[in-house]
């Protein structure tokens, strides 16, 4: 291809590129204006991605959502009473002061009378008044900054629930499935989480301190500036998780799956990592002070000597 043509077809592309992110901004742009005339005409909004969009105060009474992506968007206030949200995603969604009777919620369950901020499905209610609630359909469930100290959740399904600044000191949540909940700021110091799925789950500036996460699955989680001191991870899967500025300090990592985990400028000091995987795991700034290493195999898949305190002997 001769100089000029590729010169040409280099122009041909950053126009099309221009024009698709132009269509993409006035998208999000037009986005309320939309949604209002799809409701006037009957239709929903079925599918919709209305990420980041500000809806406060809106009547979407009755409203179609199934399978809309609410993420970051602004529902405070808004009137979704009866509206169907089967497989919606409302992670990082603001529901503040938001009117969900009688509406069925991303979990298949109707919202009770009196669900104001957040959908109060049987399963909901129970947990909210008892706090025993073992194998509970608690998907996409709005639980921020609850009082569950203590609570019993053996095996529930909290899969996508929003769980930010929760109590949930000394709570069993063994075998819990809490992929891509969000629950930055929880409190977890001393819970039971052993084989519980945190996948992907969002667990930024939490506190794990004493926890036991034996065998749990935190393949690709946020546990940026998390504290796990003390914690039990061992055999834990933490493959791809996001470790930055995590305090991890005495924490057991015993036989756990670090590769390709971020641990940049995490505190290890003491931790265990007995015939842990730190294959293609960055340890940029970490602190490694007496964290005992023997058996393990470091980030250039070569195992650590039986002296290997403080640094891997290889």
């Amino acid at each position: 291809m001769s100089k000029r043509r590729l010169k040409k077809a280099i122009l041909v592309l950053g126009a099309a590129l221009l024009l698709l992110a132009f269509y993409g901004l006035m998208g999000r742009w037009l986005a309320p204006v939309g949604i209002r005339q799809q409701l006037t005409a009957g239709r929903g909004c079925r599918l919709c991605d209305l990420t980041g969009t500000d809806l406060k105060g809106l009547d979407l009474t009755g409203a179609d959502f199934t399978g809309a992506i609410f993420r970051d968007a602004d529902l405070t206030g808004v009137m979704l009473k009866n509206a169907i949200l089967v497989n919606a995603d409302p992670r990082y969604a603001c529901f503040d002061k938001a009117v969900l009777d009688g509406a069925t919620w991303v979990n298949g369950q109707t919202c009770g009378s009196s669900s104001v901020g957040r959908c109060l499905t049987p399963d909901t209610a129970r947990l909210m008044e008892s706090g025993h609630c073992p194998g509970c359909n608690l998907r996409a469930a709005t639980l921020d900054s609850s009082a569950l100290s203590g609570a019993f959740l053996e095996s529930a399904d909290l899969t996508r629930a929003a769980l930010s600044r929760a109590n949930l000191n000394q709570a069993n949540l063994m075998r819990a499935n809490l992929t891509r909940a969000v629950a930055r700021k929880a409190v977890f110091q001393k819970s039971l989480l052993n084989e519980a799925d945190l996948t992907e789950a969002d667990f930024a500036n939490a506190d794990f301190s004493g926890a036991y996460l034996r065998k749990s699955l935190l393949t690709g989680a946020v546990l940026e500036h998390t504290c796990l001191e003390k914690a039990d991870l061992r055999q834990a899967v933490l493959h791809g998780a996001n470790l930055k500025g995590a305090r991890l300090a005495g924490a057991d990592l015993a036989g756990a799956n670090l590769k390709m985990a971020d641990l940049t400028a995490a505190d290890l000091t003491g931790a265990n990592l007995e015939q842990a995987n730190l294959i293609g795991a960055r340890l940029k700034g970490a602190n490694l002070e007496n964290a005992y290493l023997a058996g393990a195999v470091w980030t250039n898949g070569k195992k650590c000597g039986r002296g290997s305190i403080g640094r891997c002997v290889q």
